[in-house]
């Protein structure tokens, strides 16, 4: 065996092809995309990575939207576990999204009633959790939690990279920071139903609330999904 396939074989062994493919595909739909884009961690003072940073361009900067992106390889399932009652009374504004407090108070005053609040979901369909929502991420077949060691990565990217921003433009600008695991294998979606038995559903995209100092939900997409 040559060089080349040596190296390609370690490669495709890795996630690295996967980062490609999600950077491209977020090229693909207008982003503008940065990989391996590194911070510094707020409690350890150490740099850590992230995958790929995708923004979306706003020329006015009046408004910044971004994407948080973390990859996982390998061909082993991920499961979704949900319940219907994960974020009820819980802040649909901070289930949303990682953002300022101008940018969640500029939503917020879009919403000043039911029919108002019914209208941004349409809008924006990520404001609407009605339903199943996921309170954790498991890989199957895995002792390694690395469900949660790629939420806390966009968790902390996404609040650090708030963070930076607002203390450039003290709150001037509307800031939205969305957290997304891509995934290379296939996404099951679990709940307990009425009955008491165990109900699976195989799906392209869901999300969960990662509750501890984060707060936020995290969408979950498969490879196939995004590349689409």
């Amino acid at each position: 065996m040559t060089l080349i396939p040596k190296v390609r074989e370690w490669l495709e062994s890795q996630d690295f092809p996967l980062e490609m493919r999600a950077a491209n595909a977020f090229r693909s739909a207008g982003f503008e995309v940065r990989q391996s884009k590194f911070y510094v961690d707020p409690e350890t003072g150490k740099s850590r990575e992230i995958d790929v940073e995708a923004t979306d361009p706003d020329f006015r900067g009046i408004v910044n939207i971004r994407f948080i992106v973390e990859c996982k390889g390998g061909k082993r399932p991920w499961v979704l576990l949900c319940s219907a009652d994960t974020i009820r009374n819980y802040n649909r504004f901070f289930a949303f999204v990682v953002s300022n407090k101008l940018a969640r108070h500029t939503l917020i005053d879009h919403a000043n009633s039911v029919q108002e609040l019914k209208a941004l979901f349409t809008r924006i369909p990520w404001l609407d959790k009605d339903g199943l929502v996921g309170y954790s991420l498991r890989q199957a077949h895995s002792d390694k939690d690395t469900a949660y060691e790629a939420a806390i990565s966009v968790a902390k990217a996404c609040k650090t990279f708030l963070r930076e921003s607002d203390d450039k433009n003290r709150l001037e600008v509307l800031e939205f920071a969305f957290p997304v695991i891509v995934v290379e294998g296939p996404l099951i979606r679990c709940w307990l139903a009425e009955d008491g038995d165990l109900q699976f559903e195989e799906t392209n995209a869901g999300e969960f609330l990662f509750a501890s100092d984060f707060g936020a939900c995290i969408r979950v997409i498969t490879a196939d999904h995004l590349l689409v």
